[in-house]
């Protein structure tokens, strides 16, 4: 019980530990909210007039004693919350482990997800279809589904994707209420031809092509396999689109500490045509990954260079959000602005990882997992497209609860992040241990949301409701939502 207090842009801000709530302070409320806990009202009143001769501290105090009147300031400990009920409306397939690039910070090894084995197999239609069919199964007939096509290259098993559109749009015609299908593909490029581009956005298929910047940096850091650059293959697909196609695609760039200009990166995309960017940075988890190469940000020195990164994007982000460049429209898919969404809402945004919950993956044979990142490890099946779900390996992946961690209950950000912060798979990966959260990645989480704080502080300040036309909450729950 507690309230964490802090400066980020130029902002002092308080955080209420239990509850979440956060609000903008100055000097006297900072030191009012230290007093608070050990001191009467009268006393914190009197001690603040002694040092702040000639304000007007009355109403002031009572605000602050009344938030913690009313648990928003002080809060008690949370009661346990009811155990929500899972719904899955997110389906991802992994519909081929065969890649045609080799980028250098791969996290699953070019599709084949650390199989030895695994050799450029694709799924089939029919393992495909059963997948769609029990998402509409499990869904509790949610309105709006969502199915992404992942990799590998999704785009080398083209013709799955265009089978898997033209049967959902068969279900619907059998249908009396429809099922909004939302369709997302993340591709390199490579394979982007002009009648799969048309194809894929006329038939609502959100599409995000992988370009971490001009040629030096995309060449150097996805190349094909035979070391050659893969930017030139990459430009001419794209100009091969017209312009009203290519303002439909999101542009994503990685960068690593070889690419750590990201304002740039930003600015070469959309001067690309991109309206939609994503710019996130080289996670160090994955498949047979070393976690020292120089293509992530590793230990301290690491973290603080992404601090810094994300605080240059941060302030960039809201100039972009004041000036009108950035709004719902542009932004919704981005994890950042996810993040920020969920963050300005946290009253109404809170939950869980999606992993098993809203979302399953299904990999090439048709094994069933909490998300795609667990394809392939045999601890993480949770059925089959053939038998379903296996409710019990699904509650034993659900009860993993990760703010149920010992480092979790000293932390000013654990409400937080039990909506939107630590990761299964990335706790996995580096640790071993689902439920324990890996250090590097809580101290990047709280930097960011810290930043995001200081972003909503400074964007309310100036433009009261302009927050509440970008960051639509039911929008960005979900992936591939977009307003109606």
């Amino acid at each position: 019980m507690g309230v964490h207090q802090f400066k980020i842009l130029h902002k002092s801000l308080a955080v209420d530990i239990e509850s979440g709530n956060f609000f903008e302070t100055d000097d006297v409320i900072s030191d009012a909210i230290m007093l608070m806990p050990s001191h009467v009202k009268k006393e914190v009143e009197g001690k603040l007039s002694g040092k702040y001769p000639g304000r007007k501290l009355n109403g002031l105090i009572d605000k602050l004693y009344d938030l913690k009147k009313r648990r928003a300031l002080f809060s008690p400990p949370c009661r346990k919350k009811e155990k929500l009920s899972r719904k899955i409306t997110d389906l991802t397939l992994n519909i081929t482990d065969h890649c045609n690039l080799r980028c250098k910070y791969c996290w699953n090894q070019a599709g084949t997800y650390g199989d030895s084995l695994s050799g450029g197999s694709k799924m089939r239609r029919e393992t495909a279809f059963k997948a769609v069919d029990l998402l509409i199964k499990e869904s509790g007939a949610a309105p709006d589904l969502v199915v992404d096509f992942y990799g590998g290259e999704p785009l080398a098993n083209f013709s799955l994707i265009k089978d898997v559109v033209y049967y959902c749009k068969e279900i619907n015609k059998k249908r009396k209420k429809k099922i909004n299908f939302r369709f997302l593909l993340a591709t390199n490029g490579t394979l982007l031809s002009k009648e799969i581009g048309e194809f894929l956005i006329d038939n609502n298929v959100d599409i995000a092509v992988s370009l971490d910047g001009p040629q030096s940096i995309q060449d150097a850091q996805r190349p094909f396999l035979d070391g050659r650059g893969s930017f030139n293959t990459i430009m001419n697909n794209l100009r091969s689109l017209s312009k009203d196609y290519r303002k439909r695609i999101v542009g994503r760039a990685t960068f690593t500490p070889y690419s750590m200009d990201v304002i740039k990166t930003f600015k070469f995309l959309s001067n690309l045509g991109f309206d939609r960017i994503e710019i996130c940075e080289s996670e160090k988890a994955g498949y047979g990954l070393e976690t020292d190469t120089q293509s992530f940000f590793c230990g301290k020195e690491g973290v603080e260079k992404l601090k810094g990164i994300y605080e240059k994007l941060a302030v960039f982000y809201t100039k972009g959000i004041l000036s009108g460049r950035l709004t719902y429209d542009n932004t919704y898919f981005n994890r950042f602005f996810k993040q920020l969404s969920r963050l300005y809402h946290i009253q109404s945004v809170v939950g869980t990882c999606s992993a098993g919950f809203s979302l399953m993956a299904v990999g090439q044979s048709g094994t069933i997992y909490p998300c795609t990142a667990f394809v392939g490890v045999p601890q993480f099946e949770i059925g089959s497209v053939d038998t379903g779900i296996d409710e019990k390996k699904l509650n034993a992946f659900l009860n993993i609860r990760i703010c149920s961690s010992k480092s979790c209950e000293k932390c000013w950000a654990k409400r937080i992040c039990m909506g939107c912060g630590s990761c299964y798979n990335l706790n996995y990966f580096t640790g071993k241990d689902a439920k324990e959260p890996n250090p590097y990645y809580c101290e990047l989480f709280r930097h960011k949301t810290k930043l995001m704080m200081g972003m909503i502080a400074e964007i309310s300040g100036k433009k009261n409701r302009l927050l509440d036309e970008v960051l639509i909450p039911e929008f960005y729950a979900a992936r591939g939502r977009r307003k109606h």
